[in-house]
């Protein structure tokens, strides 16, 4: 079998271990370099894989497959991952923090979300997504001597083990009717035994739902997320807030669609209703926010009923083709435009020791490139043309009406509300980077403030979020790929 990207991984994971313990302590910054050239060198057998594709690659009797539509999604997560890298050499250095966990709890974690985009069977699905989210309960509280750091670990590290309980209690009841640990197997047994809209199979889809709407952070259970995301280090929340939740929502397409695909209306409508009231409660609780970081937190949770909509109404509708290409290319676009804004938050914050906004009055005139990495990213985020965020939130608009559903309808309305409420907060911003003046004079250099790596993920997010917007049909082998997972 040709090398993988997740042996890669794990040969980089060992790789900082090793390191790690032998490396004195001002060599440690040669495990930042390991990780990153490891990060790298994964994404290369994703690209071979992807340009020489004839059909899926089936392993370990089905429980394990590689198809467009994982190598798309593993793509995604190696280059966050990398991006995330970038973002936090400059924060490993400080000696504050030890720098070989750091590393190695972020290569496990990506490991872990590797695994869950092939995964079709509970077991192996179970472990991916522990093996993604577990080490961020460390990752989040890694600021040990600050209050807020420990207060939102904390409190992430319950709710997550509570989330875990849900996720295994609902495989369980699948696996007690059915006998099976295969989606496909278990699907089978369900609909040849007429049990699919059953109420055993309904409360192990909700218990699953719960389980995993803890990590994609959609209302109800989202009140970890403002916590966790303003105690946890920036490079760590932004991979939170992508990768993390990018993972769980993977987990979440793959087992409405392969095990719950024929589990009747209900379970799409009680997903449309979560979907609506997760838009309203993240969008209209980030406006009243000062701080950017809980602002992001409260955003994340408006973009994830965004990227659950599709999938909600596919669920009534059947049409699950159309609602995972919807899905997942808004979730590959708020991918980059996400990193984006959190680079923007960081660079800004090391400029002013503030976590008021409204105390960044003028930074922009004293720091331009920031300025406009704001206005693309921020604005990209509310979905205005020509960036990456309006053809995201098309897809999904396009997805949801073309349903001819009073479902879909009633969700594209509360979406387009939800829209206009964004662009308040998200402008927010820009306008006061930009346009207000400062309280306190500024004496600054526009390189101090921006190192290297930090203009990386800068520019790298800022090409995909254009491109995305002006050439969308780069993302037509979405459409592809989720013809060939669904027909697989």
């Amino acid at each position: 079998m040709a090398i993988s990207s997740e042996l890669i991984v794990v040969l980089t994971i060992i790789g900082a271990i090793i390191l790690d313990i032998l490396l004195p302590r001002r060599l440690k910054f040669i495990i930042a370099l390991v990780s990153i050239l490891g990060s790298l060198t994964a994404f290369l057998p994703i690209i071979f894989q992807f340009a020489n594709y004839s059909s899926p690659e089936i392993m370990f009797e089905g429980s394990y497959v590689i198809d467009k539509f994982s190598l798309i999604l593993k793509g995604l997560f190696i280059l966050v991952t990398y991006l995330t890298f970038l973002l936090s050499v400059n924060f490993v250095e400080s000696d504050e923090y030890y720098q070989g966990e750091y590393y190695f709890l972020l290569l496990c974690s990506l490991l872990g979300a590797l695994v869950v985009t092939s995964s079709r069977d509970l077991l192996t699905m179970f472990i991916g997504i522990e093996l993604a989210s577990t080490p961020m309960f460390l990752l989040s509280g890694w600021k040990k001597g600050d209050q807020k750091s420990n207060e939102g670990s904390i409190k992430f590290f319950l709710l997550g083990v509570l989330s875990a309980s849900l996720i295994l209690y609902g495989f369980s009841l699948l696996y007690g009717v059915t006998g099976k640990l295969v989606f496909s197997e278990i699907a089978n047994i369900l609909i040849q035994q007429d049990l699919a809209q059953s109420p055993l199979a309904l409360l192990s889809a909700i218990l699953i739902l719960a389980g995993i709407g803890f990590k994609i952070s959609i209302v109800p259970f989202h009140s970890w997320a403002p916590d966790t995301y303003e105690g946890a280090p920036l490079p760590v929340t932004a991979y939170l807030s992508v990768s993390s939740k990018a993972t769980g929502f993977v987990a979440l397409i793959i087992l409405l669609s392969k095990i719950f695909f024929d589990s009747g209306q209900g379970l799409g409508i009680v997903l449309v209703f979560i979907s609506g009231i997760t838009m309203f409660v993240g969008n209209l609780s980030a406006l009243q926010q000062t701080n950017p970081v809980r602002l992001l937190a409260y955003s994340s949770i408006a973009q994830a009923g965004f990227i659950l909509s599709p999938i909600a109404v596919a669920n009534i509708t059947g049409n699950f083709e159309d609602g995972v290409y919807a899905s997942v290319t808004y979730l590959i676009i708020y991918a980059f435009m996400n990193i984006g804004a959190f680079l923007v938050i960081n660079i800004l914050q090391r400029s002013i020791d503030s976590e008021d906004m409204y105390d960044w009055g003028g930074l922009a005139k004293e720091m331009p490139l920031a300025g406009i990495f704001a206005v693309i990213f921020f604005f990209s985020l509310a979905g205005i043309p020509p960036l990456g965020g309006w053809f995201a939130k098309f897809v999904v608009f396009r997805s949801l009406l073309s349903t001819g559903e009073i479902f879909g309808l009633s969700l594209a309305i509360v979406g387009a509300v939800n829209a206009v409420i964004g662009l308040v907060y998200y402008s927010r911003i820009s306008k006061i980077i930009w346009m207000d003046s400062p309280k306190e004079e500024i004496q600054s250099d526009e390189e101090s403030f921006i190192p290297s790596p930090l203009k990386v993920v800068g520019f790298v997010s800022l090409v995909l979020t254009i491109v995305s917007g002006i050439f969308p049909g780069i993302f037509s082998n979405l459409g592809e790929a989720s013809s060939i997972f669904f027909n697989s």
